[in-house]
């Protein structure tokens, strides 16, 4: 199992057995069950004000053991996540510099109760930055409320500006970007080869024009909300041979007269999410619950060929100075002294101002 409660405000899905096992049978929540481990998940637009802390979600059940759950940011930085089970309780606390206002943020709180871990985890999104902080002695949280947060019911309060939330029986990995769906097809020597079955030491073609040995592969599967949804990008723009989905902040190769003209530079890469233009690429309508992203590293950032279109390997950067944070993505597995140290992208990236400049002039 994974993921057992998702909603985006407007739909919510809730199965203790896994959301996508296709439980035959009607089920009642047990009302003692508990998640001894899990994740909870917000995606949230930063909109906290001077002495008015943004809500982000507020729980509160008195009837019987009285619980409380409350998780909420300020306009300085601080969030804070309390919990309190009758006489339990407990708190996990995390301050950052303060974003710009309309900053998208995703939030991971995960907590490992009989390893007595907690972990609390913001992901800027818009600017590419990490904030995390751990606590001890975390609660667990029971079933029937996980229940009732995902149904948003009476007992819930969620953020206006809250965009979707997410609950895993597991504690989540953070951090890194995502890659290409599952099923995408990546340019070897030998010929193309589906990304989920690419092996490690396998050589990839590279936009360098050397062949690079894959030092790992990495895999998550994450729920179609929010920045999760990923992107179609549509053959034959691009040069695509077939249509391949990716992350929408997956970065992609342009080239062009207009790239130099703009930037001085004649490659360049730019996240996929800013070349939405409900033709050539298109945000995905979330057909499924849940989806698996790969992304391949290599010893140094490069230029991967998807099906035709030349898009990035996965980037590391400063993350990967640090064991302990390197611990708690999905590169965990990875013996970390083998983790190659990337200092430099293969190509210049443009911001999404940059992007937008460039996307006007390739269509003008």
């Amino acid at each position: 199992m994974s993921w057992i409660g998702l909603t985006d405000l407007n739909v919510t899905s809730f199965d203790q057995t896994g959301i996508g096992a296709h439980t035959q049978f009607p089920f009642d929540v047990p009302k003692d069950g508990l998640l001894p481990t899990g994740s909870l998940i917000f995606e949230m637009t930063f909109s906290a004000r001077y002495r008015v802390p943004q809500r982000i979600l507020r729980y509160e059940h008195r009837d019987g053991w009285e619980r409380y759950l409350s998780v909420a940011i300020t306009a300085e930085g601080a969030l804070s996540v309390d919990m309190r089970q009758g006489e339990a309780q407990s708190h996990a606390q995390l301050t950052m510099p303060p974003p710009p206002q309309d900053t998208r943020l995703r939030i991971t709180y995960s907590w490992d109760a009989p390893g007595r871990r907690a972990l609390l985890t913001v992901e800027d999104l818009d600017q590419g930055l990490l904030y995390q902080s751990e606590m001890a002695a975390p609660i667990p949280l029971p079933l029937i409320d996980a229940y009732h947060i995902i149904k948003n019911g009476p007992l819930t309060r969620i953020g206006r500006d809250t965009r979707f939330i997410a609950i895993s029986d597991k504690v989540e990995p953070v951090g890194l970007m995502l890659g290409v769906a599952k099923g995408t097809p990546v340019e070897t020597p030998t010929g193309p080869q589906f990304v989920d079955r690419l092996r490690l030491g396998d050589l990839v073609t590279t936009g360098s024009g050397v062949p690079q040995p894959v030092r790992w592969i990495i895999k998550r599967e994450v729920p179609m909300l929010g920045r999760f949804r990923p992107v179609r990008l549509r053959a034959p723009y691009y040069g695509l041979t077939r249509d391949i989905f990716c992350a929408p902040d997956h970065r992609i190769m342009l080239t062009g007269a207009e790239a130099e003209y703009l930037f001085g530079e004649s490659h360049v890469l730019v996240e996929a999410m800013h070349l939405v233009d409900g033709k050539s690429v298109l945000r995905e309508h979330a057909s499924e619950s849940s989806m698996w992203y790969y992304h391949i590293l290599l010893d140094s950032h490069e230029c991967l060929k998807y099906a035709g279109l030349w898009g990035e390997s996965l980037f590391v950067g400063a993350i990967g100075r640090s064991q302990d944070l390197i611990a708690t993505t999905p590169l965990a597995d990875m013996p970390f002294s083998a983790l190659p140290r990337h200092t430099r992208f293969a190509l210049p990236i443009l911001s999404g101002l940059e992007s937008t400049s460039l996307v006007q002039a390739r269509s003008a």
